[in-house]
């Protein structure tokens, strides 16, 4: 959202900043997108190496489901997760934040093929979360 303080062209580099945490995830083994977004859904940054994964859908739609998954594991008395996997016959989709509490609120997710490496990916995604932080709170 464009206000006072943010050009047009700083939301443009804001985005492509983020664009660039998607590098490692891109070169495991399966890789088929992934997207940054705000705990409501808002689309942050995303990217995607199949063209048939509508990142709209996709990310409005696991956003979704991960929000259930907060509030049905602070249901039953868990605290809110950090952290849901889907596993299904054609792919993996996994979904992870820095949990509800921290300074900003936001979800990591990305797609990967069924056969893809998606224990390396859960790696690099516990490691992007503090970079990504991070830089959301420098802007």
């Amino acid at each position: 959202m464009l206000t006072q303080d943010k050009t047009l062209a700083h939301v443009v580099e804001e985005e492509e900043a983020l664009e660039g945490f998607f590098h490692k995830l891109s070169n495991i083994n399966g890789y088929k997108a992934a997207i940054i977004m705000t705990y409501t859904g808002g689309m942050l940054a995303a990217h995607s190496a199949d063209p048939s994964v509508d990142l709209m859908v996709v990310g409005k739609t696991f956003n979704d489901i991960f929000r259930s998954a907060h509030d049905a594991s602070e249901k039953i008395g868990m605290q809110c997760c950090h952290e849901t996997t889907i596993k299904t016959p054609n792919g993996i989709v996994i979904m992870r934040c820095p949990g509800v509490n921290s300074m900003v609120h936001f979800h990591v997710l990305a797609i990967f093929a069924n056969d893809g490496n998606y224990a390396l990916a859960k790696m690099e995604i516990e490691k992007m979360i503090p970079q990504i932080l991070k830089h959301l709170l420098q802007q």
